[in-house]
């Protein structure tokens, strides 16, 4: 019983809490008050488990006797729907489990699992009595074990939360989720005692959860029993139908069966290699399961039963001798006979072997630890599948991963347990260190882990399991996250494809890698959450570089506008210059500001986008008053406001200019091609450009031939050409501006042998201010152009970023520009006429 606190009466008396030892020693007087009748029930209980314990030895299964008792003493006044004593229950979970040869401590765990959550025993007492493992397995499994009944389409949020904790314990110890699966089907074993409603819920969540649980832990027998108990009580029409098409076949069934076995033993007794081998070979016979055979004949919409090719199957199971195991690894003992044994079967008299239907688990062994051989044969139209594996093998397909804690010397086990480790685990670990909501993440596991399979392979011959509806991204991510994130192409059997192309069983990956890079779209291609999950993580760490870029390029350029006003104003006592690098800057911070790394200072500058932020942490870094600063930044404001306005207004004005093309004259008033070279344009040099006017590829230009020789391409609107045009018509010509020439820009094939010729050119954006605005269009503006130099000021609400860039020609800076009106917030975007940030370093 409960106290009102919720705690347990058993450590409890009036007036006084007991300890943990007080305890544990209640637990044992109750247990030496039982009756002798209550002492005849656990004798005969325990007459039951023993001989399936007695693996454990005498000294485990003394403890195992000890944990009956306790769960005896905790359930003996409770019985089960079926009007048995609750007792039965958990004993024949223990049966299960020591029928897999789970070690001692899950054979008490499965004895104990409801004893916490149903009676007043408590997890202190099971740690005290059987140790901290059993607890542990307890409590993993009493986490799950109110877990509600799924409903046919949705899951509510409190049954996805359960589901999800299920998972998550599971990850913890994997015997936790044996002790519920065994749990689990001896209850649907039982389930004909409940209601309806209940039975087709049970059944629900079991098919869809539990079974393929079973299966991707490699538990065959449990998930087969669970299948068809499931499926008896979902489908009942359907189950009667699949019996009966059984039934009308059973005579022809069972004669194949019969004769397949008898003529396969005596082949394999009579062969002399086998003969010479110390191996013991076992043949036994079987009919598929009713729910697998009903799910194939639905997938094919096929109901002819001839065309179920293991509907029929034998299997050969090779158990080799002491001195084979001597020579190998008892994990690699025999392998080489099942090849034999393969050979011999595909001679069998009277048999027709398939040889499309040879399956090789043994070199490629399924995500579960899964190894066998299997091939197919045909004997008076039935098809008869062959499964031919050693005895180890046989264990793991019976038992997966509960094989792993089977009664085995420490040795022995170890090794198992490195050769049938289970990565696929460890991804629910991962997930669960994501904030995803409980339907995501239980859907999630449905999906990828328990869900349908695809196996494709790499050029190296490597194998890749992956979930069916996974893409060609989900697989380089697969591989290894360099080669995802490095990819820029996608090979399928020798073909390129995109990159949202979905994997088929057998397709040949090639990733291709260099210099790819990921894009945003593959989010929606990808398909597996792991995938996302790094993809996530790039570009967030994308981000975070961009921030840093962004408050580094905010803070040099502040340094650089205000150069003079910081020397002038500064109360710093010794002689300095302003900083122009990162480690010329970390050398002001300590005891300047509460900074000591310059990387925080320059991402908090980024994070905040903020004009005054800025103003604020020069000031205490250099010690110039911050009234003097804000003084200058409304002067600068104010002056390229006034610029950004006189260039649109010359644009408009010259906005019939530009429409002209190289045949043109100048001007609709005036001609000037009686003072250009008779009208035959040359070829413009463009490393040889007018810094005044800035052109690029694309612009209508002029010319201006010096005394030196040399010509400089200008833009048609720049002063600099209008003077030289109007001085050549005076009487006398001031050659310092130079003579006027026609130009042109290269044709294309002449400029394509020199593609990597650039051109400077400088942007402005008025935009309404906000956090991020720099770091946004920086991302725009070095993805579409080369970034030399920016500059940025602002008002209360608004501001203006400069950016001097590289662009190929005028087409490519119009795309710049489009792509920066396109930036939240962007006002405008213009080419400004020349630059105010080139200065001689950047020529």
């Amino acid at each position: 019983t409960l106290m009102t606190d919720g705690t347990n009466a058993a450590l409890h008396r009036p007036g006084k809490e007991m300890t943990l030892e007080e305890g544990i020693e209640i637990l044992y007087n109750d247990l030496k008050d039982l009756s002798s009748h209550d002492y005849d029930n656990i004798e005969r209980y325990w007459d039951k488990l023993l001989p399936t314990v007695s693996y454990l030895g005498t000294s485990n299964a003394a403890k195992v006797k000890q944990a009956l008792r306790v769960a005896y003493r905790a359930h003996r006044s409770q019985m089960r729907k079926s009007g048995e004593p609750f007792i039965i229950h958990p004993v024949e979970v223990a049966l299960l489990l020591s029928g897999m040869q789970m070690d001692a401590e899950t054979v008490m765990a499965g004895l104990l699992h409801d004893t916490v959550e149903d009676t007043d025993l408590t997890f202190e007492q099971v740690e005290g009595m059987f140790g901290l493992e059993v607890r542990n397995i307890v409590e993993g499994e009493t986490k799950v074990s109110k877990l509600p009944k799924l409903a046919f389409a949705d899951y509510a949020d409190e049954q996805a939360e359960n589901l999800r904790q299920m998972f998550i314990a599971m990850t913890d110890d994997y015997r936790i989720i044996i002790v519920k699966l065994a749990d689990r089907l001896h209850n649907m074993r039982t389930l004909r005692f409940m209601k309806p409603e209940k039975q087709k819920k049970i059944s629900r969540e079991t098919l869809d959860i539990f079974a393929p649980l079973a299966h991707r832990m490699g538990i065959w027998q449990v998930k087969s029993e669970l299948e068809d108990i499931s499926f008896m009580y979902l489908y009942p029409q359907e189950y009667k139908k699949v019996n009966s098409i059984l039934n009308e076949r059973r005579n022809k069934i069972e004669d194949t069966l019969e004769h397949s076995v008898r003529v396969l033993k005596e082949t394999l007794r009579s062969d002399r290699t086998l003969l010479g081998q110390d191996v013991e070979i076992e043949v036994v016979g079987r009919t598929k399961e009713m729910y697998s055979l009903w799910h194939k004949m639905e997938m094919k919409h096929d109901r002819n039963l001839d065309h179920i090719a293991d509907l029929v199957a034998l299997r050969v199971i090779l158990t080799p001798g002491d001195s084979f195991v001597q020579e190998q690894q008892a994990a690699d003992s025999g392998v080489w006979l099942c090849y034999h044994v393969l050979g011999l079967v595909q001679h069998l008299p009277n048999f027709t072997p398939m040889p499309t239907r040879v399956k090789d688990y043994i070199s490629f062994p399924k995500p579960n630890g899964y190894q066998s051989l299997h091939t197919a044969l045909m004997y008076k139209g039935q098809s008869v599948e062959v499964q031919i594996r050693t005895a180890h093998m046989h264990t793991v397909a019976e038992y997966g991963m509960a094989s792993h804690w089977a009664y085995h010397d420490e040795k022995k086990r170890s090794s198992s347990m490195d050769l049938y480790n289970t990565p696929w685990l460890s991804s629910i670990k991962e997930w669960q260190q994501e904030a995803v909501g409980s339907r995501d993440f239980v859907d999630c596991v449905r999906r990828e882990l328990l869900g349908k399979r695809v196996f494709v392979f790499l050029r190296n011959g490597k194998i890749l399991n992956l979930a069916r509806g996974t893409t060609a991204v989900d697989a380089a991510f697969q591989i290894h996250s360099e080669v995802g994130l490095n990819m820029h192409g996608v090979e399928i059997n020798g073909k390129p494809v995109p990159f949202d192309y979905e994997l088929h069983n057998g397709d040949v990956v090639s990733i291709l890698t260099g210099e790819g890079k990921p894009s945003t779209k593959w989010m929606r291609y990808a398909k597996s959450r792991s995938t996302r999950s790094k993809l996530r993580a790039y570009f967030r760490s994308q981000q975070n570089e961009s921030v840093l870029k962004s408050g580094e390029m905010l803070f040099f350029d502040y340094l650089s506008n205000h150069r003079n006003e910081i020397l002038e104003s500064s109360y710093i006592e010794y002689p300095f210059e302003v900083p122009t690098t990162v480690d010329e800057l970390q050398t002001f911070l300590p005891g300047s500001s509460r900074y000591d790394d310059v990387t925080d200072l320059l991402n908090d500058i980024g994070q905040s986008q903020s004009g005054d932020f800025l103003r604020q942490k020069v000031s205490k870094i250099f010690m110039v008053p911050a009234s003097a600063l804000q003084e200058c930044d409304e002067s600068r404001f104010a002056n390229i406001t006034r610029t950004v306005y006189a260039s649109q207004l010359d644009s408009i004005s010259l906005n019939g200019v530009n429409e002209y093309n190289s045949e043109t004259d100048i001007s609709t008033n005036v001609s000037y091609s009686d003072v250009l070279n008779g009208g035959q344009a040359e070829i413009a040099d463009s490393e040889s450009v007018c810094y005044h006017c800035l052109p690029v590829r694309g612009d209508a230009i002029l010319g201006t031939i010096h005394r030196d020789g040399s010509t400089l391409v200008h833009r048609k609107e720049c002063s600099w050409v209008q003077k030289a045009l109007n001085s050549a018509r005076l009487p006398s010509r001031n050659d310092s501006v130079g003579e006027p020439v026609k130009l042109a820009w290269p044709d294309d094939n002449a400029w394509e042998e020199n593609a990597s010729e650039s051109f400077l050119t400088e942007v402005i954006i008025m935009a309404v201010d906000r956090k991020l605005l720099l770091a946004d269009c920086s991302v725009i503006a070095s993805k579409n152009s080369e970034i030399l130099k920016t500059g940025s000021s602002s008002s209360n609400e608004h501001c203006i970023l400069e950016f001097l860039v590289r662009v190929k020609d005028l087409d490519e800076l119009q795309n710049l520009m489009d792509k920066l009106r396109e930036v939240n917030s962007v006002m405008s975007v213009e080419r400004r006429f020349g630059s105010e940030l080139l200065d001689e370093s950047d020529l």
